[in-house]
């Protein structure tokens, strides 16, 4: 009798680390990223609590649920995330009192005449959670490019460049103490620093309403980057099964940090 074979074809990369939970068949696809240091690995951690039962299981005919429900391709599952992901950092209104540059900063003059800058709502959901936030000195005089501002992430650093030639005259106290502020607030609380700068130092920033061709732009460019890391990290595959009792639901837990980070640099630095 004839038998239709199965597809043998590997999810995994040659050359990649396989997440040692995959060979135990609780998850079908998870690259390591973390070279088989598991104690450190929130993944492994999550799953081995709820091996113990900590987690609170429902009813097992509750959690019955079929192969072909629970079962997605690789791509389908990257394709749909990154579609919510943008989707969420599209609806977003930016302030209108203030500018807004091509490269995800914004200025906005105080009463004082001098400048506060920080980042956009694009930039500020790379940046979840932040462990630290290192600034450089101030007051001190900056040129635009210089780098002023490193964001510890789970991850490692990103590194921020000024993009304008100033004065820095202090930066955000109130970031020290909670820097994920830069992420939750970044039009808020979470500002960055406050400069003096020349008038025509500004040219490059534009009103909320003329910077919305810059952000579809952006938008553009962070769909490629990230279709782009996980073509090269994950080929086409068959049907994976996503299961665990883990949601694999977000952009950085499919390419997982190491990868993610190594994206999120690009598209900061991205030539504008």
């Amino acid at each position: 009798m004839n038998m239709e074979k199965k597809s043998t074809q590997s999810v995994i990369p040659q050359g990649e680390l396989r997440c040692v939970w995959m060979d135990a068949g609780v998850t079908g696809f998870k690259l390591c990223d973390q070279e088989f240091q598991c104690e450190s690995c929130e993944f492994n951690n999550t799953i081995q609590k709820r091996q113990l039962g900590t987690m609170n299981p429902r009813n097992e005919e509750e959690s019955v649920v079929s192969i072909e429900e629970k079962a997605m391709t690789a791509d389908a599952l990257f394709r749909n995330t990154l579609k919510n992901y943008l989707e969420g950092l599209d609806a977003v209104v930016v302030p209108q009192d203030r500018m807004y540059n091509r490269s995800h900063y914004w200025v906005q003059e105080n009463e004082t005449g001098k400048y506060r800058i920080g980042i956009n709502h694009i930039l500020a959901n790379f940046f979840q959670p932040i462990l630290s936030i290192v600034v450089s000195k101030a007051p001190s005089s900056i040129r635009r490019h210089d780098p002023f501002c490193w964001i510890i992430l789970p991850g490692g650093a990103v590194t921020l460049r000024s993009p304008i030639d100033a004065t820095i005259c202090k930066f955000n106290p109130a970031l020290q103490q909670k820097p994920n502020l830069l992420g939750m607030s970044p039009f808020g609380e979470g500002w960055i620093m406050e400069i003096t700068t020349k008038t025509k130092g500004l040219h490059s920033f534009s009103s909320a309403t003329d910077s919305r061709q810059n952000i579809e732009r952006t938008m553009r460019n962070i769909e490629h980057s990230f279709t782009h890391a996980f073509r090269h990290n994950q080929p086409s595959a068959g049907t994976t099964l996503f299961d665990g009792g883990i949601g694999v639901n977000s952009i950085e837990s499919i390419l997982g940090p190491k990868v993610y980070l190594e994206v999120v640099n690009r598209i900061v630095h991205l030539p504008q």
